[in-house]
């Protein structure tokens, strides 16, 4: 049977696995893309601080007096000591450097060099070595470039997904009700390429093809759509088990006679952004080595639902911690694989087109046509 089309073929087995591939991914992906990190809520007042870690580099987020959320990397200029070990955390005016008890004020400049003469050093130009960091619609990014980058959001304009259209549920406005970290033995190519496709759904995730009827054909959006939506069964406003769970709707749903889900909505290379009828799922991709990566997932509700004492988001904790488990055992199923002498690379079908175009946007990145 002659085949329709160019065939078209995943990324070569090393992509996945090598060191001197993670080397490239590091410099031209994720040292030059905007990268999601974590919601500004997160960050309540100020002397608040973020440490996250993103390919072998640690940064700090920190909410200076006057609200703003700035970036630096998390070493002292004084003779490289890490100054934040733990995940996050509060100070009234200086961030102080464990070694030599030097300090820095919020915005990053130095302000207490103990036993050090004033002259000693020129201090106008010592302050923490910054990172950018802007917010969209309550999410930070930050950009390690060297250069000067695209804005965020005329970045965020590039994205295939159109993630900029989700602003209309009112993600701005949204509060955290839980998160969770996990740990997975993938390359984070892999963790995408399996999120942008949904030909595994009826294998690997009977509850949520339960929940979303239009996965069980294996694709990715619901035919008959334009809009990238997905219809929830049994007249669910939120992706759980229990069809009759009620949480307040998201403030641009308030409207909505029958509000979908919007799944797939990706911010390459280092976010996803999952929404229904009463809850959006942030998630941030943070590669940790050429064969794993770490994933942190905020899950947001309305204002609405704080008010209730009896708010309860644990049923949509434990559907997508399911969901969740399920992807990374593939994820690690893959992973072992490719690192098989045989694997040369693998091929894509016609419903694999949106990890296809994934593939390519990399190799732009990288420089290999």
């Amino acid at each position: 049977m002659a085949v329709k089309g160019p065939i078209r073929t995943t990324l070569p087995g090393a992509a996945y696995h090598s060191d001197e591939t993670y080397a490239v991914d590091r410099e031209r992906v994720f040292f030059r893309n905007w990268l999601y990190v974590g919601r500004a809520e997160r960050l309540p007042r100020p002397g608040s601080w973020l440490r996250v870690d993103i390919a072998g580099e640690s940064v700090l987020l920190v909410r200076g007096h006057d609200q703003q959320i700035r970036g630096f990397y998390n070493v002292c200029r004084h003779r490289g000591s890490r100054l934040c070990d733990d995940e996050q955390g509060e100070v009234r005016t200086h961030l102080r450097c464990p070694y030599h008890a030097w300090g820095y004020a919020l915005d990053g400049s130095l302000a207490i060099t103990p036993l050090i003469e004033p002259d000693e050093i020129d201090r106008e130009n010592t302050s923490l070595w910054p990172v950018r960091a802007e917010v969209w619609e309550g999410f930070v990014f930050i950009n390690l470039s060297r250069q000067e980058p695209k804005p965020l959001v005329e970045a965020l304009g590039t994205q295939q997904d159109g993630v900029l259209e989700m602003a209309r549920v009112g993600l701005g406005e949204l509060r955290i009700g839980h998160v969770s970290t996990v740990d997975v033995q993938a390359n984070w190519k892999i963790v995408l390429e399996n999120y942008n496709e949904c030909l595994h759904c009826p294998t690997v995730h009977p509850e949520l093809v339960a929940v979303v009827p239009a996965y069980r054909k294996g694709s990715i959006v619901e035919l008959g759509r334009e809009d990238g939506g997905v219809t929830l069964a049994d007249g669910r406003t939120a992706v759980a088990a229990d069809p009759r769970l009620r949480l307040p709707l998201l403030p641009g749903n308030r409207d909505v006679a029958d509000p979908s889900a919007y799944f797939g909505s990706m911010v390459y290379p280092s976010m996803f952004l999952d929404v229904d009828g009463s809850t959006a799922l942030a998630t941030a991709i943070h590669p940790t080595g050429p064969r794993s990566c770490r994933l942190v997932t905020e899950y947001l509700f309305s204002p609405d639902a704080f008010d209730d004492p009896d708010f309860d988001p644990r049923p949509v904790v434990e559907f997508n911690d399911l969901v969740t488990q399920q992807d990374n055992e593939v994820c690690e199923r893959v992973q072992r694989g490719v690192t098989s002498r045989a694997f040369d690379h693998g091929v894509f079908p016609a419903k694999d087109s949106w990890v296809y175009e994934l593939d390519q946007r990399y190799l732009r990145d990288v420089g290999r046509p």
